[in-house]
């Protein structure tokens, strides 16, 4: 402890300054937080709110002005090779692999496309039996319901 001491004066502690800013939440606000998100979740938002309008959220956010990551700076990415061949992998380093790769995906995607055509080959196929099926149905409706009734 401090004191300023002068001659013929006695010796009296030096006044103790409180931080502006962070403080270490007491138990009695970490309860109030916790009982307010428990009892009505928007008291606890508002003792959050508070916590960090007076600059009590982290050390440093009264004196600073702003949050730890407020000074973080996105890193450049302009750099970083983009390839429309590659297809979203990267390479190998090796170039006859990264032929063989991109040959085997270009055959792939060959046969991914064929299966689409087959499938959608298949949905009209379905529809069309459907709706012949459909049409046999009516026509036997209609052709009992034109017949003369015997009792």
């Amino acid at each position: 402890m401090t004191s300023t001491a002068q001659p013929g004066f006695e010796s009296q502690p030096a006044p103790v300054e409180r931080r502006i800013g962070f403080t270490r939440w007491s138990a009695w606000e970490i309860g109030a937080m916790v009982a307010g998100f428990v009892v009505f979740w928007p008291l606890g938002l508002i003792a959050l709110f508070l916590k960090w309008k007076n600059g009590e959220m982290w050390k440093g956010s009264a004196e600073r002005g702003g949050a730890p990551w407020a000074g973080f700076k996105m890193p450049d990415v302009s750099g970083w090779k983009s390839s429309a061949t590659s297809y979203g992998f990267a390479g190998s380093g090796n170039a006859a692999f990264d032929a063989y790769k991109r040959e085997q995906i270009k055959r792939l995607e060959e046969e991914r496309r064929k299966l689409e055509e087959d499938q959608k080959a298949f949905r009209d196929f379905v529809e069309r039996v459907r709706r012949a099926k459909d049409q046999e149905e009516f026509d036997r409706f209609m052709a009992e319901r034109n017949m003369p009734q015997s009792f």
